[in-house]
C-alpha cells in the first residue's frame, strides 16, 4: 500500500505497481478500482489486445481519469474531493491469481 501526494488542481499519475515487474502488464486482464468508506467503483478495465473500457458511472471521475503509459492511472485536475480515497490497480494473472496495488491519495492546497 502506497501513499501519493498531490497539489490541488495537478494531474496524478499512479503505477499500477510502483516496483514495476519484470512481467509485461499489457498481457493479462486489468482494472483500476477507486475506494471511499468501504465501497468501491470500478474506473477502467483493459483487457490484453483491446482498448481500454472506461467506466461513466462515476460522477466524481467521469472525463477525469485515463489510463496512461505502463497502465498507470492517470487523474486530471485533482480536487479536495480525491483526499483520501484509495485507488487500487487489480491484475488477473495465469490461473486466477490477483496481484493488487492500493495507493492513498493525500492533496494539498497550493
Amino acid at each position: 500500500h502506497y501513499v501519493k501526494e498531490v497539489r490541488l488542481n495537478q494531474t496524478l499519475e499512479i503505477p499500477c505497481f510502483e516496483d514495476t515487474t519484470s512481467e509485461n502488464l499489457s498481457n493479462y486482464p486489468l482494472k483500476w478500482l477507486v475506494g471511499e468508506n468501504g465501497r468501491e467503483e470500478e474506473l477502467v478495465t483493459k483487457e490484453p489486445s483491446c482498448p481500454a473500457v472506461y467506466w461513466n458511472g462515476s460522477v466524481f471521475y467521469r472525463q477525469r481519469v485515463h489510463l496512461g503509459l505502463n497502465n498507470a492511472l492517470k487523474i486530471f485536475s485533482t480536487k479536495i474531493t480525491d483526499d483520501g480515497r484509495v485507488f487500487s490497480c487489480h491484475v488477473l494473472y495465469h490461473w486466477g491469481r490477483v496481484q493488487k496495488s492500493s495507493t492513498t491519495v493525500r492533496v494539498f492546497g497550493k
